[in-house]
């Protein structure tokens, strides 16, 4: 347990050192002397536990300990790290409106024990054996959390120490003992999974999607489904939102999805498979999304501004002396069809059952976007997704990337054509089909920000789409 102590007491500070010398487990703790310092630690770091005298100086060795310097930190806080709990040292004077002020946090289940725990306590200095017997406690819970068993098959999971804790924390609210984990991948960089939690006797009690990422990240994806996942697809094309964690997992949360045992493959998986099957998916995807893609409004733009959207200007500048053209190109003002769009389509955030129906995840990126660009998300992703088992294959080759509008071309040697022209109709029925070279244009280019993707192929779509524009 890592703990932050925002105190210029050194009495104070040295008598905590001492009473969790022997703790088991071990608690760390960081000291810091004054609000400078203790905001930069919040920043800097992640912490189970925060701890801070309410009458502090502004700055390390200073004179001015004042209330409104413990504020400061208790305000910066709640906005650094909204699911860390904290304990404020008061004093006899400190007013009644102080007291309400730093009381009036929010209450969380902490522990997974469908229990709410408030997120500031609050406590006189001069009570040391409360704030000793508040940290021990949290530290016991952890522990306790700790206990419950993570088991994954999958060498590319690793998880952090807050990662590891939301499952846990999940498990403990359905008295599970036990979590098996799947990776369902993703590129935004949020650990995104498959969990089962299971009871001593390895038996399934309930299987979730489980998204964990930063706050700040994930509030905006909560805000996603709220606005226009819930109220504008229908039923079946998404699975519901269940109760997240918000606290106990330093600066993060988790979203919870439920339930994930009735779509046990990826549409990657499904085009291993079949490809038949695989294209049938494609009619029900366009079903999911009718309500979003049914709502079409014109928007005049240059290209560069649709470029800007998926890759910024230090990071695609390298890599223009291999993009003939696409200076003058990214001119070009176009008047673009806009819909609601997915945003991150790709195989993996398409989940599937036995009987050829499909749910979608991971709504982080959901907005206002050119009405094809779902689709040629989708497409694309067989050449570029780390998890695509298409992406290493010997199609397509450099000469036929540039040749990405023929068809007939492209797909020599392609080992799933059909799909491919079936993500392509889909593309240029969804839009203006004069809109496709600026869209692909950007969705080709945004791969270059990733170190991992076939640079080369991007270009080459690149390339085809300054050509077929021009």
């Amino acid at each position: 347990m890592k703990v932050l102590i925002i105190d210029d007491d050194e009495d104070v500070v040295n008598a905590l050192r001492l009473a969790f010398t022997n703790s088991q487990p071990r608690i760390d703790l960081v000291v810091a002397r004054s609000r400078l310092s203790g905001i930069d630690a919040l920043h800097r770091e992640e912490f189970d536990y925060i701890v801070c005298d309410l009458r502090i100086p502004t700055h390390d060795g200073g004179l001015n300990t004042d209330e409104a310097h413990g504020l400061a930190v208790h305000s910066e806080a709640k906005a650094a790290c909204p699911g860390t709990p904290n304990l404020f040292f008061t004093g006899f004077g400190t007013s009644q409106n102080v007291l309400d002020q730093l009381s009036a946090g929010e209450k969380h289940d902490v522990f997974g024990t469908n229990k709410n725990y408030s997120m500031t306590q609050l406590a006189k200095k001069d009570d040391f054996l409360n704030c000793i017997e508040y940290i021990q406690t949290f530290n016991d819970e952890l522990a306790t959390l700790e206990a419950i068993e993570i088991d994954s098959t999958y060498d590319t999971v690793v998880l952090d120490q807050f990662e590891r804790r939301a499952l846990q924390i999940l498990a403990r609210r359905l008295h599970g003992t036990k979590i098996e984990i799947e990776p369902l991948g993703g590129l935004s960089g949020a650990m995104t999974l498959r969990v089962i939690v299971m009871d001593d006797e390895t038996r399934s009690l309930a299987s979730y999607f489980v998204k964990i990422d930063l706050h700040s990240k994930l509030t905006q994806e909560r805000l996603n489904y709220d606005q226009y996942v819930f109220p504008l697809i229908h039923m079946g094309g998404f699975p519901p939102l269940g109760s997240g964690i918000d606290a106990g997992i330093g600066k993060r949360l988790a979203l919870v999805y439920q339930p994930a045992n009735d779509y046990p493959q990826s549409l990657f998986g499904v085009l291993e498979r079949s490809e038949s099957d695989a294209v049938s998916i494609i009619g029900v995807l366009r079903e999911i999304f009718r309500k979003w893609h049914e709502h079409k409004a014109n928007k005049t733009v240059r290209v560069r501004e649709l470029r800007l959207d998926r890759i910024n200007e230090d990071v695609f500048d390298p890599y223009r002396t291999e993009i003939d053209g696409s200076k003058q190109f990214e001119e070009t003002q176009v008047n673009i069809k806009m819909s609601w769009q997915h945003g991150d389509l790709h195989g993996l955030n398409v989940l599937c059952d036995d009987a050829g129906n499909a749910i979608i995840i991971d709504f982080g990126n959901v907005g206002s976007a050119p009405a094809s660009a779902d689709p040629i998300q989708l497409e694309l992703s067989l050449l570029f997704h780390p998890e695509s088992p298409f992406r290493d294959c010997a199609w397509p080759t450099a000469k036929q990337t540039e040749a990405w509008f023929d068809l007939d071309e492209y797909l020599l040697g392609c080992p799933i054509p059909y799909f491919v022209r079936k993500c392509r109709e889909w593309a240029y029925e969804s839009g203006d089909p004069t809109n496709l070279p600026s869209i692909a244009y950007a969705e080709a280019v945004r791969q270059l920000k990733y170190p991992d993707t076939d640079h080369q192929v991007a270009i080459g779509i690149a390339r085809a789409a300054i050509r077929m524009h021009s």
